[in-house]
């Protein structure tokens, strides 16, 4: 995401406090809360906190990416994409499917010539 305007820091402080509520809320409700149990497993509600983190993240990451050149500026994303996918798949961990996905990123942009 570029930029330093008001629109990006309001993503930012956006993106922040929903990640903190959605981290935070089990803790701050009591356990016989009624909200609580709709958000624990096997309830419809459960994806909420992921489905508004891959949103967070399609929203920082669609518009840099569609201001991508050429083939070879998509190998990063679209390398960085598959490793996560694949370490998914394979390792059945979320966590480390990401750090995955993030170091091939990293390994790829270096390549490229753009860190």
């Amino acid at each position: 995401m570029t930029g330093g305007g008001l629109e990006f820091w309001g993503a930012v402080i956006a993106m922040a406090a929903i990640t903190y509520l959605t981290r935070a809320l089990p803790f701050l409700l009591s356990a016989r809360s009624r909200l609580l149990r709709r958000l624990a497993e096997g309830s419809s509600l459960a994806a909420l906190g992921p489905a508004l983190l891959a949103g967070i993240a399609a929203a920082v990451i669609v518009p840099d990416v569609m201001a991508l050149a050429g083939p070879a500026q998509w190998l990063p994303y679209a390398g960085g994409l598959a490793a996560t996918a694949l370490a998914a798949r394979r390792l059945g961990n979320a966590g480390v499917a990401v750090i995955t996905g993030v170091a091939v990123y990293g390994v790829l942009l270096a390549l490229a010539g753009h860190a």
